[in-house]
């Protein structure tokens, strides 16, 4: 009788999750980059994030110009295995999420969610091209998935 009891904890501590973040818990900067630009015409910046942690998330962008002065500040949910795409303004080759931020040059973004299992990239992007054309973005990484090395 012991013995099935036994297996029966370990087969419960087997089966038994991780617990999840999700929409509602609190936000985590995830990522910051420099080099954020829109001339309100041909060129902007994208941010494309997917979010891999298992439930809906919400992730915020938060951009602002070289003088500091708030550009933007966005939080929308994301389900599990999507990407959202924010853009300083509309890009012709993404379906983005379009952050109106007016001109700037040399400004920077902060990326915060709500799970560390979401990865980002950014880029200056051609607004008004049919195929992505551009630059990447280097991203600093702030709270790393768990047991990753990035």
């Amino acid at each position: 009788m012991k013995a099935i009891q036994w297996i029966i904890a370990a087969a419960t501590l087997a089966c038994a999750q991780p617990v999840q973040a999700a929409v509602g818990d609190p936000e985590a900067i995830i990522y910051r980059v420099s080099g954020v630009v829109d001339d309100n015409n041909v060129l902007a910046t994208s941010f494309h994030c997917t979010n891999f942690s298992g439930v809906t998330e919400t992730v915020r962008v938060v951009v602002r110009s070289s003088n500091t002065t708030l550009r933007a500040n966005i939080a929308l949910p994301v389900p599990h295995l999507n990407t959202i795409i924010f853009s300083t303004h509309h890009v012709t080759v993404y379906g983005d999420i379009p952050l109106a931020t007016d001109i700037m040059n040399g400004g920077t973004a902060a990326i915060a969610a709500t799970s560390p299992n979401i990865t980002c990239t950014a880029m200056q992007i051609q607004t008004n091209s049919t195929i992505p054309v551009g630059i990447a973005l280097h991203m600093t990484r702030f709270n790393p998935i768990p047991a990753t090395q990035e």
